[in-house]
């Protein structure tokens, strides 16, 4: 039976680590779609597999199943996405006791933006963890363990020591450089064990975000994480849906050339920035493919 590791021990145990994120097929569709892609990846030297939680605006069912065939059926480490805008602590306590019993060992804390149409709302701090922190915080309680109390007010419950490692997101060009710093203490000491960017297409803007971390007294490991990209309208995305600085050159590059050209150039690029990543002392990288998995094949053949 494949025993899971945790992603800082992995991070310990590997020089650089390789690692993918996958999303659930929208609801409807069949489980086939992503069980083919895990089979291919499962032939790859990955050292983990992320599985989203409501990617693509929800309506995606699946991250705990998921999250337990990659290591059951696959032979994979599995990192499980786990937000919590939707849910009560109450409901966020049980879906965490479920993961539990499916053998969950890292998951990613984040609070989630809110679904397409919905109003921005208040949480009511009473009874809802307002920020990815608060959540990080019930985890870690968890690991100690401390449970929610059967009724409000009254001290929490003992009970059995969960063992989840923590991930959180980071922003390395969060639009406030001040505010970004102390979320991120905030999660740090909250309990979180390690962080993954946001997509980055620049090694210095990684560094130089990893630089003000440690300088701010934040340790955890950062993993940059990148978008491989294969043609001008996967950039034109990067920027639109998640407002990343994708490099002049490149984009220049990709202008009026043919299919086979482009996923060349962007090849090079990917490669190069790993390369680079790797230089500046990233523990590894987790990439963005928006369930493209044959490029990861294509990346790891190269470096």
């Amino acid at each position: 039976m494949f025993k899971q590791k945790s992603i800082t021990e992995i991070l310990d145990s590997r020089k650089f680590s390789l690692s993918a994120e996958i999303f659930p097929p929208r609801n409807g569709k069949h489980p086939e779609i992503i069980l083919e892609k895990l089979d291919k990846l499962s032939r790859m030297p990955i050292d983990f597999i992320s599985v989203t939680k409501g990617a693509m605006g929800s309506m995606r069912g699946g991250t705990v199943p998921i999250g337990y065939m990659i290591p059951d059926r696959y032979g994979m480490n599995a990192l499980v996405h786990f937000r919590c805008r939707d849910m009560n602590r109450r409901e966020v306590e049980n879906l965490l006791v479920d993961h539990m019993y499916f053998g969950t060992k890292n998951i990613l804390a984040v609070l989630g933006d809110p679904l397409p149409g919905e109003p921005l709302k208040e949480l009511d701090p009473a009874t809802h963890n307002r920020y990815a922190s608060d959540l990080v915080r019930q985890i870690s309680e968890m690991n100690q363990g401390r449970y929610l109390a059967m009724e409000q007010g009254k001290p929490p419950r003992e009970g059995m020591k969960t063992e989840f490692c923590i991930g959180v997101a980071c922003y390395p060009e969060a639009e406030d450089m001040e505010k970004e710093l102390f979320v991120m203490g905030e999660k740090a000491r909250a309990g979180a064990d390690f962080a993954i960017t946001q997509m980055v297409f620049d090694a210095d803007v990684y560094a130089a975000y990893v630089k003000q971390l440690r300088k701010a007294g934040i340790t955890i490991p950062v993993i940059p994480g990148i978008r491989p990209v294969t043609c001008a309208e996967h950039v034109a995305a990067a920027e639109k849906n998640f407002h990343a600085n994708v490099p002049e050159p490149l984009k220049r590059s990709l202008e009026d050339v043919h299919e086979k050209k482009a996923n060349a150039l962007c090849l090079e690029f990917t490669v190069e920035l790993i390369q680079n990543l790797r230089k500046l002392g990233a523990p590894g990288i987790h990439m963005f493919t928006l369930n493209d998995v044959d490029i990861i094949h294509d990346i790891v053949a190269r470096i």
